[in-house]
């Protein structure tokens, strides 16, 4: 605890030399003593000053900055209210027993006592009102401390975070420019001024400082990670995990690096580097509600589909409202034959989330595999229903709409593909099938060609068999001209 020097009151005797009729002679004297109010103040000063010395004696005991202590400074205050001194050590006690507002009442009292006090105060009121969560106090107090000592490096550095918190950018940036200007190697200052213009969304300002503090302290973790954060959001994913790596060298155990670390390698599929960072941020105790799914995909990216599906099934114990991890772990189980569970999974995705399309075109698949074809249709409508151009889901449509003979939907189905330029060969022959059927003879031969003509030896072949049959689809064409013509060998 800091004490200053305190100048001692003196009593002043006066002496009195009187002359002239009727008084006393000249050469001789007679000493006055003090007025009673005077001999008053110096009983006060005394006393005052008694209790201020048993607390400066305290200092460097066990007893510095104890409730004893600052109970003598407070016993010479209440004698004489004006004590300076006291004052001052009061607040520097409180400042020590983290008592901010009672710090920086005392610190204002001595202001006020003594408006040219030591300026380094105004560092110590900056505290105290910071502290007590008064951030307008606290700039004021340092702004006045900066403007008796503009080059104190420690008042500009305070006042600065407190302009950047209360959002004060452009006073921040002029303060953060006066540390640099008096002292060009202060990393710190750099990469406040980086996060400013970060912040500001000035990103070439802010990669330009945070190279800089860089090229002071290349392990200043701040400056690594943010400038990968930049890198990141310009897709510059590359340079971003390289930032992030070299981050992971100075701060290991960073959890939200790992996980951003993670992110730029699952952007440039590199799986196994995305899992492993996945993985350390859960072991080193990251939300798991957040980093399993994350974990869980990138190992499916990198093939290791049990391993996938153990970590996505924690996923969901963690946190079964989000859809992607039963997305995923539906596709899981569906690959691993589990059609049951995938089920049950797709389905829990599309309560917390119906309008993916992907996740009811798979449960229309599963379910025609499992030849529930009424189910398989219903969910195939909706994928198409969502996404009209969704070609997956009109393919299907389409087979499954043979399967329940519902032969107007599954040739709407195929017309649907044609017209998206999706339809395959297969699409072709199976309308050629349907319009034969459904006696557009012209239809179903326009329909053959077209397959044939995407894949000759296939469908002549499965077209000559057909025609082996005493009772066909094709009885309607079988003879016609145009139709034999197709099934003839094409001429060298």
């Amino acid at each position: 605890m800091r004490i200053r020097n305190f100048i001692l009151l003196q009593a002043v005797v006066l002496l009195i030399f009187c002359g002239g009729d009727g008084l006393w002679a000249q050469s001789e004297k007679t000493e006055k003593k003090p007025a009673p109010a005077a001999m008053q103040e110096i009983e006060i000063y005394q006393e005052a000053m008694s209790w201020f010395r048993k607390g400066e004696d305290m200092m460097e005991t066990d007893r510095e900055n104890g409730d004893e202590q600052a109970e003598m400074f407070r016993k010479a205050i209440e004698i004489m209210p004006d004590f300076l001194e006291a004052h001052y050590n009061l607040g520097l006690i409180y400042i020590k027993r983290n008592k901010m507002e009672e710090a920086a009442g005392e610190f204002e009292t001595v202001f006020r006592l003594e408006p040219n006090f030591d300026p380094d105060i105004y560092y110590l009121l900056g505290v105290a009102h910071h502290g007590a969560g008064n951030f307008e106090k606290a700039m004021d107090a340092l702004e006045k401390g900066v403007g008796r000592k503009p080059e104190d490096l420690a008042m500009l550095k305070a006042l600065g975070y407190l302009q950047t918190q209360a959002n004060r950018d452009d006073a921040a940036e002029a303060t953060l420019r006066r540390i640099i200007e008096l002292n060009p190697v202060d990393a710190d200052a750099r990469t406040d001024l980086a996060l400013l213009y970060h912040k500001k969304n000035e990103l070439d300002k802010a990669v330009d400082e945070y190279r800089k503090a860089l090229d002071i302290n290349a392990e200043n973790f701040a400056a690594r990670y943010n400038l990968g954060l930049i890198h990141m959001r310009q897709r510059k994913m590359a340079e971003a995990a390289e930032e992030f790596d070299r981050a992971r060298a100075i701060n290991p155990g960073n959890v939200e690096l790992l996980e951003r670390l993670g992110d730029a390698r699952m952007y440039l599929d590199q799986h196994i580097l995305a899992a492993d960072a996945y993985q350390d941020a859960v072991n080193r105790g990251g939300d798991g509600k957040l980093l399993l799914p994350k974990l869980g995909f990138s190992l499916v990216g990198d093939g290791r589909k049990l391993a996938a599906m153990e970590v996505l099934e924690k996923a969901v114990e963690l946190d079964a409202e989000n859809p992607d991890s039963w997305f995923i772990l539906g596709d899981l189980y569906s690959d691993s034959g589990k059609s049951k569970e995938a089920i049950n999974a797709y389905r829990k995705s599309l309560a917390l989330r119906p309008d993916q399309k992907e996740i009811h075109l798979n449960l229309g698949v599963l379910y025609a595999e499992r030849e529930m074809y009424a189910e398989a249709m219903a969910e195939l409508r909706r994928a198409a229903a969502l996404d009209p151009g969704y070609a997956s889901a009109w393919s299907n449509i389409a087979l499954v709409a043979e399967k329940l003979e519902e032969d107007r939907e599954a040739i709407a189905a195929h017309e649907k593909l044609i017209a998206l330029g999706k339809a395959t060969a297969y699409n072709h022959f199976h309308l050629g099938i349907l319009y034969a059927g459904n006696d557009q003879p012209d239809r179903s031969i326009d329909a053959f060609a077209k397959a044939i003509e995407l894949e000759p030896e296939k469908y002549r072949a499965i077209l000559k068999e057909e025609l082996k049959n005493i009772r066909s689809v094709l009885d309607d064409i079988r003879y016609q001209k145009r139709f034999t013509s197709l099934l003839a060998p094409e001429q060298p």
